[in-house]
């Protein structure tokens, strides 16, 4: 099972309500297998890379045709990605039991224990976002060293050189994007959305303000738009070539644009922001697996470096 967190395949159509894809769109969804299955699953690839870090560091030499510190690299690939998945499931599993508890205890008030939310707002870190494209880019090149060794060094191996050169110039595209936010922190910084009120009701107004960010100046074009995203788990294929990804669906989208004069007036105050929510759409539920929330996604247009940044906010329906 694989998730895609931040690239969508295009092939992907609309749901059966014709509701669209957001492609590159990044998800709430770590991976598209939760809970106890996640945790089964992860766990013969931690005995996996167990069992290959044994060899690389006790195991005798005969026979290898590897060094020791590429079966390490094997071995940390097999026991880190098992170490995800059993995690991942042990802490939802957790979430989900402390959910029905206070769901038991609060009837009816789940914007107090669907999601861990500050009643004042919410921040964009782009520096997370940064550093999760650069160790995405990390892992994937060092993933692909071993391979490009046996092929240099081993007699007739000369495939696993060709793979490797070519999935390596495939891997380019993760330094691309790393470069492209690394330059974004760099110019507009982190950003924060400030809550008017918490939480917002369907049916009800959505006011909120954006911190205005670094060198708004130099933006032309700021599009603020508030938007229901439903997250599904999509498999494809048959077979050994059957994969499952995380897929987000927009649902519902409204949108309200600044020009460049009305942001040079703004710099160094918030961006304010006003919407109508509707009274048919669905509730947040960041607990559930796929979950459904409403996001503002802040998008600049700019020369140089574009700004982007993609805030949640506690929309519910109360009773």
């Amino acid at each position: 099972m694989t998730s895609t967190s931040q690239t969508l395949v295009a092939t992907f159509g609309p749901d059966a309500q014709g509701h669209l894809v957001l492609l590159n769109h990044p998800t709430q969804s770590a991976t598209a297998i939760d809970g106890w299955k996640s945790a089964v699953f992860g766990t013969p690839f931690m005995a996996a890379g167990l069992y290959i870090g044994w060899v690389a560091t006790n195991g005798s030499r005969a026979g290898k045709q590897v060094p020791d510190w590429a079966i390490g690299i094997f071995a940390a690939m097999f026991f880190l990605g098992g170490l995800f998945f059993f995690v991942h499931g042990l802490l939802g599993v957790a979430r989900k039991a402390a959910y029905q508890r206070e769901a038991a205890q609060r009837p009816g008030e789940p914007w107090l224990y669907d999601f861990h939310w500050h009643r004042e707002g919410i921040a964009f870190s782009a520096f997370d976002d940064m550093l999760k494209r650069l160790m995405a880019a990390l892992v994937w090149t060092v993933f692909l060293i071993p391979f490009g060794w046996i092929g240099a060094n081993e007699k007739g191996a000369w495939p696993f050189l060709v793979g490797a050169v070519f999935f390596g110039l495939l891997g380019l595209i993760f330094w691309y994007r790393w470069a492209a936010m690394l330059l974004d922190l760099l110019r507009y910084g982190n950003s924060y959305l400030t809550y008017d009120s918490f939480p917002y009701s369907l049916g009800g107004a959505l006011r909120a303000r954006l911190r205005s960010p670094h060198h708004v100046s130099a933006i032309d074009e700021l599009t603020l738009t508030l938007r229901c995203v439903q997250e599904k788990y999509i498999t494809t294929g048959s077979g050994q070539n059957r994969s499952t990804n995380v897929v987000c669906y927009e649902l519902y989208k409204e949108v309200s644009t600044f020009n460049r004069d009305r942001l040079t007036g703004l710099a160094g105050n918030d961006i304010s922001m006003e919407f109508r929510l509707p009274t048919d759409q669905p509730s947040t539920a960041l607990v559930a697996t796929p979950p459904t929330y409403w996001e503002i996604e802040a998008k600049g247009k700019a020369r140089g470096a574009d700004y982007q940044a993609f805030f949640l906010v506690p929309v519910y329906k109360r009773s």
